[in-house]
């Protein structure tokens, strides 16, 4: 890595933890390459964000997500 770079880096780790996620959400915001999303999209990723903010949506916690897809991938491998 360049010295620029882990300047950038140790001066962007003093901020506060606001800060370090605004800087980085438009760092890799900036590596974006993908075509804007549709409307379809924009719209279903609001309903989707409503749902979870009010309460509807069914949240499924990280580990089990996980563990069901190692569960997919193991009966595949020996189905």
């Amino acid at each position: 890595m360049s010295t620029a770079a882990e300047e950038v880096l140790a001066q962007a780790m003093k901020l506060d933890a606001d800060e370090r996620e605004w800087v980085a959400e438009e760092l890799l915001g900036s590596l974006e390459t993908m075509p804007p999303l549709s409307e379809a999209w924009q719209a279903e990723i609001r309903r989707r964000v409503e749902e979870i903010e009010d309460g509807t949506a069914e949240l499924v916690p990280w580990e089990e997500v996980r563990d069901r897809l190692y569960e997919r991938l193991h009966a595949k491998r020996e189905g």
